[in-house]
Order: structure tokens, then sequence, then C-alpha cells
């Protein structure tokens, strides 16, 4: 009896160790990845106030709090409501989406980690999981300037991921209605999230042990729950039958956008994986054989189920996904980006069979060496795209000179607080950040009108790059003006550039401006 208490204890101990051994990988990994951001925040905003490459289109669309934008009736709003209520306190500046994208790394590193940890019972290869994002090129790099909509779903997929292995592991209705509630955000993030979780659901069904454990009766609890978070935005969709044609792309089929689209599909994992999938074989001996034999491995049957064989027949579920539905609705054009839901959580596989083939300390402190080498050469390389620009950069749109415009548009009568109509979604975009007050009118790109704005009385300001055809003003904006005025009559600015070192002036950039003041 006195044995059997003292091995009960025993075994008590090793558990508050393990847990407390988590604990501090989890803080570790969260420490890591708030000091990576506090840095790329903290220089960015040094560099520019200028808006990075996705967020404007989303900066003129959260003028309105809206249950979707039918300039994209196929992109789930809660981007931008989460933008729109950070923008409330913040207001319409680079800060609000530095918040939002850095809150959202830091939460996928952290649900990352755990789900590793949950996967391998081991922390190292855990926190080296979370250590290979930096080996992703859509990370380390296009991450900081492209992703809007992604970063949710970045969270979603990863937190959808660990409360399902809650579940496998301990079941529990909390687990289920806390999967509810994050299937119904992950709804609202990106279309491929439903792919992800789609694909998450059949790899588990091919388990006999993960059946038993997650289709049970709670999940028609989650199910419930998920449709009543996302229910504002599909409401919305039912509203219109254009919105629903517009989501399923239901125009005549096109084989050469079907060909596309089954290209990207097939590049699909080796294009967002890059360059991790190719770095591990080569510094993990055996990597490669054993990939192969995990990839030809039947499904198993036995009990507990294969954690790390279900991330893998995930990631194969919803390559297959992809490609049906390249090929039946002909869905194509995609960024590699866009792919992020459906490949992410595969990195635990990855680190799967990195572990398996040869884990070795020697080995370890390789790849721990290479990542951050490689996390340090982007940042530096960043840093030069931001600071000195051309001729590291081309377009360079850190410096493009959007306040020194904001700033001739006044001396030239308009008023902050009127309206500004463009056909330039980069320039709206950046003009809303210096403008908060004035009403943004796109056309074009997106065609969007803010409620209750009004271009036939008060300041406006007709503003459009000179690189765009005339023909392109008159026919977008030519009947956005009073009679008897045409774009004709707009001004071409000549805006210098500024730099630390370099001359004002060495680089321009023009615009075409029209304000036209009623007069009192």
């Amino acid at each position: 009896m006195a044995q059997s208490q003292e091995a009960q204890a025993n075994a008590a101990n090793v558990g508050v160790q393990q847990d407390r051994r988590a604990l501090q990988g989890l803080a570790l990994v969260l420490f890591a990845v708030l000091t990576y951001s506090f840095l790329h925040v903290g220089f960015r905003l040094l560099a520019s106030n200028v808006l990075g490459e996705d967020d404007v289109v989303d900066n003129i669309l959260v003028q309105n709090l809206q249950a979707g934008y039918d300039a994209f009736p196929r992109q789930p709003p809660l981007y931008d409501w989460v933008l729109w209520g950070v923008q409330q306190v913040m207001g319409p500046h680079i800060e609000s989406f530095l918040l939002i994208k850095y809150t959202a790394l830091i939460a996928t590193a952290g649900f990352l980690y755990l789900s590793a940890l949950r996967v391998f019972k081991d922390r190292l290869f855990a926190i080296l999981t979370v250590e290979s994002l930096a080996l992703i090129y859509q990370i380390s790099w296009r991450f900081h300037e492209g992703f809007t909509h992604e970063v949710g779903a970045m969270v979603a997929v990863t937190a959808t991921l660990w409360v399902f292995l809650r579940i496998a592991e301990d079941g529990g209705i909390g687990n289920f209605i806390l999967l509810g509630v994050i299937a119904g955000l992950g709804f609202l993030t990106e279309p491929a999230y439903t792919v992800f979780l789609a694909s998450l659901c059949l790899a588990a069904s091919l388990q006999p042990g993960l059946r038993r454990r997650l289709f049970r009766a709670p999940l028609l609890l989650s199910l419930v729950i998920a449709v009543a978070i996302a229910s504002p935005y599909l409401w919305w969709l039912l509203s219109d039958p254009r919105r629903l044609r517009w989501l399923t792309n239901a125009d005549p089929y096109n084989w050469k956008y079907a060909l596309d689209g089954f290209v990207d599909a097939l590049r699909g994992p080796l294009a967002y994986l890059s360059p991790l999938i190719i770095i591990l074989p080569l510094i993990f001996p055996r990597y490669l054989p054993t990939a192969w034999v995990d990839l030809g491995r039947a499904p198993t049957k036995s009990d507990p189920p294969d954690l790390e064989q279900w991330i893998l027949h995930t990631a194969l579920v919803a390559y297959a996904l992809s490609i049906v539905g390249a090929l039946a609705f002909a869905i194509h054009g995609l960024a590699v980006h866009v792919l992020m839901p459906l490949y992410i959580t595969s990195t635990i596989w990855l680190f799967g069979v990195a572990r398996r083939a040869s884990g070795t300390p020697l080995h370890v402190k390789r790849f721990t060496r290479l990542a951050i080498l490689i996390a340090v050469i982007a940042f530096v390389a960043r840093m030069a795209n931001m600071f000195i620009l051309d001729p590291v950069c081309k377009t360079c749109r850190w410096g493009i000179p959007y306040s020194t415009l904001a700033q001739s548009m006044q001396d030239r009568g308009f008023d902050p607080k009127g309206t500004i109509i463009s056909i330039d979604d980069e320039l709206a975009g950046n003009l809303r950040s210096q403008f908060p007050e004035a009403m943004i009118v796109t056309r074009r790109y997106p065609t969007f009108t803010p409620e209750g704005a009004d271009w036939s009385r008060g300041s406006r300001a007709y503003v459009w790059g000179a690189n765009i055809p005339q023909k392109q003003a008159h026919t977008f904006m030519g009947r956005m003006l009073p009679e008897g005025r045409s774009v004709d009559e707009a001004d071409t600015l000549t805006v210098p550039w500024h730099h630390l070192w370099r001359e004002d002036g060495y680089r321009t950039t023009e615009w075409k401006l029209l304000i036209i003041n009623d007069v009192p």
C-alpha cells in the first residue's frame, strides 16, 4: 500500500515537472517572438508611416463596419471587423495594422508550440517547430508587408489543431465549446480555413481511434456555436444571389483558368514551405527515407492514434482538395500565402520526421544556428529595403512621399474633413492615414463608397497616379465631377522623395490632382 502511494506521488511529481517545463518552453517561445516582433515593429515605425502592400484596401473598406463587403464578397470580414475596432482607438494609421499583425504572429507561435508539444511530448522539438517559421519565406519575409486577412487564419488554424488535440487526449465538453468558438471565428478569416478544417476532419476519419474520440455528440454543439458566430456574414452572403455567384465562381467554366489553378495547387506545398522543406533533408540524415515511409504507410488502426500521421494526412487531404478545387471550379490566381492555412501545421510533421530520422544534439544545433542566421539575414535585408531604399528595392513603397502630397493638397485649399475620390488603391489607403476625418471614395479597385459620402458638394479632391492612363480617369471619375468640369483640368504634382542622407528630390512621384471647393 505504501509503495503504491509512493509511486502515485512520484508520478504526480513527474507530471508537475513536465507541466512546469512545458510552461517554461511556452514562455521562451512567446518571449522570443515578442522580441522579434518589437524589433520589426520598432524599425518599421522609424523607417516609414506608409501602409503595407495589402493594408491599403482594408484601410479603405473599414471606414464602415459591415457584415460583408461587396468589393470582396469572397473575403470573410473578421480581419476588417478587428481592424475597425482597433482604429476606433488608434486611428487609420500603420500602428493599427502592426498591432494586429504581430499579435497574431505571437498567438500563432504559442498555439503551434502547444500543438507540437502535445504531439511530440518533447519540448525541444516543439520549440524547433516554432523556430522553423523563420525558414519559411512567406513568414520570414512576405509576412511583414503583405499579410492582412491571412494573419487571422494563421491563428485560427493553429488554434483549431490545438483544441482538436485536446479533445483527442481528454475530451471534455469545454473543449468542444472552445472548438465551436475557434471554428466560428476561423470561418470568418479566409475561405482556405474551411478547407483546412474539412481536411483535418477527413484525415481524422481515417483512424478509428480518432473517430471514437472526435466524432461524438458534442461535436454538433461545436457546429451550432460556429454557425452562430459566423451567421452575420453568412446571412449577408445569402441575402443577395450575386454574392453567392461571386463566392462560388459560377461563371462559365474556363479550361485555361483551371489549368493555371491546377499548376498553382501542384506546387503549393513546395512554394509555401520553402526553403524549410529543402533545408531539413540537408541537415538531418535519413530524413527523406523516413518521410517516404510515412507517406506510404496506411492509416493507423490501433489505439492510441498516431498524431503525426493525422497531421500529415491533413496536409495530403488539403493538397488533394486544392487540386480538385482548381479542376472542378477553375479556382486560380491565388497568391502563395493564401495557401498558408493548408500547410502551416504540417511543420509539426516535418519536425516529427527530423526527430525520428536523426534528432541528435549535433543536428539540432546546426538547424538552430541556421534558422537564427537566416532570421538575422532577413532582418538586415529588410532594414536595407526600408532605410537604403533603391537600389536595394525597386518600388520602395516605404519612401513614397504621401505626407508631402497631403500637405500640398491642404496648401491648395483641400479641407481635411472633405471627400477624396481616387482610382488608385495605394494612394487612397495612404491618404486616409493622412486625412483621418476625410471620406475616401474609390473606383476601379476597389469600388467603395463609405456611408454618408457626398461628392456633389463641399471640399473634394480628385487624385490619382500620373502613371494611370487619362482614359481610365475619364471612365471612372468623369461622371463624379460637377457638370462642366473635367479630369483634364487636373494639375500634375511632382513630389520629391526624402531620404536620411541623399539630397531631397533624388527621386520623385507624380500625381494628378483636381480640387473643387464650393463657394459659400
